[in-house]
């Protein structure tokens, strides 16, 4: 569900409770949003109650429905001419291209985008997608994700568009980490280049294009320092969320709710009592 259904699903839910309130007790309230005076709340009994307090079920549920999922990207395609390239990737030198990037306030990384094109070899390159943490200068730690064998197709001329679904790996907001992806584990000795998007200038100042000449050796690149143009970045997107959500105490939802119902049992009461005159 997208940010735009939540918020229409959650406005609407908001708008029912304020319309069945007006419509229920016909009370003449053109601002919900003002504070009745107790001069008015005696005047008018407790109609007056009744729609404040539907009117504020309605209000917390759509604050409640709308803190989910807000979203963030990093993207430098947007700045690509969808042909610039660092080559050469894959079989048998260069082995590994990437990324690095610093997580924002959304720190939930769904999914990444890199782009390759074959080069020369009679072979196509086979590869994977990795994420780990960045200390400046290699990859630390474990392999916080790391997808399925891909491959470039030999019959797709241009660039080819990968994209990694990484299920939402949930990173430290302010820390460093490196996206890249390798050939050294799918080594076959059939020879395959390609070449990797890449903008030749620096318009994300939170990381830049590394690369390591690891060759088949994957364990190199958390051992030896990787390599990189300076103030340089791949065509590279990065998509973020949060699902932080702000959730209604229910007490005071009960409270709400509980002050609505006395109001409508007395509205009720009263309309049956003037019957009766």
């Amino acid at each position: 569900m997208t940010k735009f259904q939540i918020r229409r699903k959650s406005g609407k839910a908001a708008s029912k409770a304020i319309i069945f309130a007006v419509r229920r007790l016909k009370f003449g309230v053109t601002n919900l949003t003002s504070s009745p005076s107790i001069l008015s709340i005696r005047r008018n009994g407790w109609n007056t109650l009744v729609i404040l307090s539907l009117t504020t079920v309605g209000v917390v549920f759509f604050n409640y429905e709308t803190g989910a999922a807000q979203a963030a990207m990093i993207n430098t395609i947007s700045s690509w001419n969808g042909r610039r390239s660092a080559r050469p990737f894959g079989e048998r030198n260069t082995a590994t291209y990437g990324q690095t990037f610093t997580v924002g306030a959304d720190n939930i990384l769904d999914n990444f985008t890199f782009f390759l094109q074959n080069k020369s070899g009679p072979d196509a390159v086979d590869f994977a997608a990795y994420v780990m943490a960045w200390n400046g200068a290699k990859a630390t730690g474990s392999k916080l994700y790391e997808s399925t064998q891909r491959s470039t197709d030999l019959n797709v001329p241009g660039m080819q568009k990968f994209t990694f679904k990484t299920g939402g790996i949930n990173l430290t907001p302010g820390a460093q980490y490196v996206a890249f992806l390798s050939a050294s584990d799918f080594f076959d000795g059939i020879r395959g280049k390609a070449k990797m998007g890449y903008l030749g200038r620096d318009i994300y100042y939170g990381g830049g294009f590394v690369f390591s000449n690891n060759r088949s050796n994957f364990k190199k690149l958390k051992r030896q320092k990787w390599s990189h143009f300076h103030g340089r970045d791949a065509a590279f997107k990065a998509s973020f969320s949060s699902t932080k959500q702000e959730v209604p105490e229910p007490l005071t939802i009960l409270g709400v709710i509980t002050a609505g119902g006395m109001g409508l049992s007395m509205g009720w009461k009263k309309k049956m009592q003037e019957k009766d005159r």
